[in-house]
């Protein structure tokens, strides 16, 4: 073999050498970059990894060490000693007062820790017993904030308010009501395209546009307009329950109907439901207090004068009958006692 084919397969190995220890530092960088699946940890160092499912890993609660209270409303959440678990009934708790140490936020909620266990703060959130579309142009009297849907209520949130939208003392398109188990009630308006929200103690009824030309029965209802707001329904002490107010008011001119609903109901002549009109008295039954149990004087355009707890002022107010509360109670649905419903016309 000549020194030059000598050379030249000494130079070939050393290519081949060379080469292949650069595929080597490749492969090793490479390896080094992307990291081992489980199942290729599992070949390399032969133990078992930790699964990769986010899923399943669950969130840790964030507690706050926040003292606090409430009134429970909601009484289908139930206290638990752990956090998601299901607990025992709140029901024994309505309308209850329970104080807490400490706030959870979970995947599931926000939860309180109380002596009697972990509960679901929405527990103390009101909940709607009637809720159904009005129509009536009403004025809005005071600032107030302005919800996406009745306060207090779960899932609520708040939008802005009134003097956000320059709306004081300005008449807005009520479209909706909705009272709730602890006697608010609240409305619901369209400003804009958009609704809202607000307590039913910050609008009124547009009254004076309802005034009738009988001086002697204005001056009783002008009487009974004062009174809103500044008498709280009194049932014990028998002044100003819903008959005696109706017997102030039309005693104010000379007409005594006597002290209970069931000799108002008798005086007057009676008139059929479909034509009552302003100054007629109206009467409900109650499905816990029975029949003949409230009165009313009718306003017109389907709005009432009465002195009841359920009001929004909790006392003497003005309600609509195209309100479900109010409408479901009417004697005009009560076919048994009066096919016409029970409506007294005094004057």
């Amino acid at each position: 073999m000549s020194i030059k084919v000598k050379h030249f397969l000494t130079a070939l190995l050393i290519s081949v050498a060379c080469i292949h220890s650069a595929n080597v530092k490749v492969m090793a960088a490479s390896q080094e970059a992307v990291p081992n699946t489980p199942s290729q940890a599992a070949q390399n160092n032969n133990q078992q990894t930790a699964p990769t499912d986010a899923a399943a890993a669950k969130p840790e609660p964030i507690i706050y060490h926040q003292k606090g209270s409430g009134v429970i409303f909601q009484t289908h959440y139930g206290f638990s000693k752990k956090l998601n678990q299901k607990g025992r009934a709140a029901k024994g708790y309505y309308n209850k007062r329970i104080n807490y140490s400490k706030i959870a936020r979970t995947a599931k909620g926000t939860f309180v820790k109380t002596k009697y266990g972990w509960l679901n703060k929405n527990a103390f959130n009101q909940y709607l017993i009637t809720k159904n579309k009005l129509n009536y142009k009403m004025k809005i009297n005071a600032n107030a904030s302005l919800y996406n849907k009745p306060a207090y209520t779960n899932g609520v949130r708040k939008i802005t308010t009134i003097n956000n939208l320059d709306l004081k003392n300005k008449l807005v398109h009520v479209n909706m009501i909705a009272h709730t188990n602890i006697n608010i009630t609240y409305y619901r308006f369209n400003f804009n395209h958009q609704n809202y929200w607000l307590p039913g103690s910050k609008l009124k009824f547009n009254l004076n546009a309802l005034k009738g030309n009988n001086r002697q029965l204005e001056r009783a209802i002008t009487k009974g307009e004062k009174m809103i707001g500044h008498s709280v329904y009194n049932e014990n002490t028998r002044h100003y329950d819903c008959s005696s107010f109706m017997n102030y008011l039309y005693s104010s001119i000379g007409h005594h109907l006597g002290s209970t609903t069931f000799s108002q109901c008798n005086n007057g002549r009676g008139v059929s439901y479909q034509h009552k009109k302003r100054g007629d008295l109206i009467f409900f039954d109650d499905p816990s207090d029975g029949h003949l149990a409230h009165v009313g004087l009718y306003l017109g355009k389907g709005l009432f004068l009465h002195d009841s707890p359920y009001t929004t002022t909790g006392g003497v107010d003005v309600s609509s009958l195209h309100d479900a509360f109010w409408n479901s109670r009417s004697t005009k649905s009560k076919i048994i006692h009066h096919p016409d419903g029970i409506v007294r016309r005094i004057i």
